[in-house]
C-alpha cells in the first residue's frame, strides 16, 4: 500500500531542488548549513583528543581507574559543583558514574570506564542544550588533578 506524499515532505523536496537554481552557484547558503537544515551533517566537533557531539565530551585518560575517579571528584570541589550521585554503575563492568549539579540545578553526568590498567574513557554529558565550554573547563579540571604524564 503506498503512503501519500505529506506537505511537508514536498515541500522539503521543492526548497532542496529550487535553492541551488536560484543561487546559481553562489554560496549565499553554505554546504553546512543546508546539511544542518535538512539534517544530513553530523553535529561532532574534534578539537585534539576529545570530541564534543550532542552536550557529550568524550575522551580517552591515560590513567589509572581511582586516579581519574579522585580527580573528578577534586574537579567538582574546585568549580563548586554539588555531588548527586557518586556510586559504581554496574555490578560487573569498571565504570564509574557521577552526577553533578551547579547552583542553577543544571545536571551534569560524568561517567568514567576502564578500559585497561592506564586507560579510562570518560564522557562528560552536560545536556542536550548544555554548555561545550563547561565540559571542556571540567576536562580540563580533571586533567589538571592527573599527573602529567596523562595530559594531551
Amino acid at each position: 500500500m503506498k503512503r501519500p506524499l505529506r506537505f511537508s515532505n514536498l515541500l522539503i523536496a521543492g526548497i532542496t531542488i529550487a535553492l541551488p537554481l536560484f543561487c546559481g552557484g553562489c554560496a549565499l547558503i553554505p554546504l553546512a548549513t543546508l546539511g544542518t537544515i535538512f539534517g544530513i551533517a553530523g553535529t561532532a566537533a574534534s578539537t585534539g583528543p576529545e570530541i564534543y557531539q550532542q552536550g557529550k565530551l568524550d575522551t580517552a585518560l591515560m590513567a589509572d581507574f581511582v586516579c581519574v575517579q579522585i580527580a573528578v571528584r577534586l574537579s567538582a570541589e574546585d568549580l563548586g559543583l554539588h555531588k548527586v550521585r557518586d556510586r559504581k554503575a554496574s555490578k560487573h563492568e569498571a565504570i564509574w558514574d557521577f552526577q553533578l549539579q551547579d547552583d542553577l540545578q543544571s545536571k551534569i553526568e560524568i561517567t568514567v570506564e576502564s578500559r585497561a590498567a592506564n586507560l579510562c574513557r570518560c564522557r562528560i554529558d552536560v545536556g542536550l542544550f548544555g554548555s561545550e565550554p563547561t565540559a571542556k573547563l571540567i576536562l580540563s579540571q580533571i586533567q589538571s588533578h592527573l599527573s602529567p604524564a596523562t595530559r594531551p
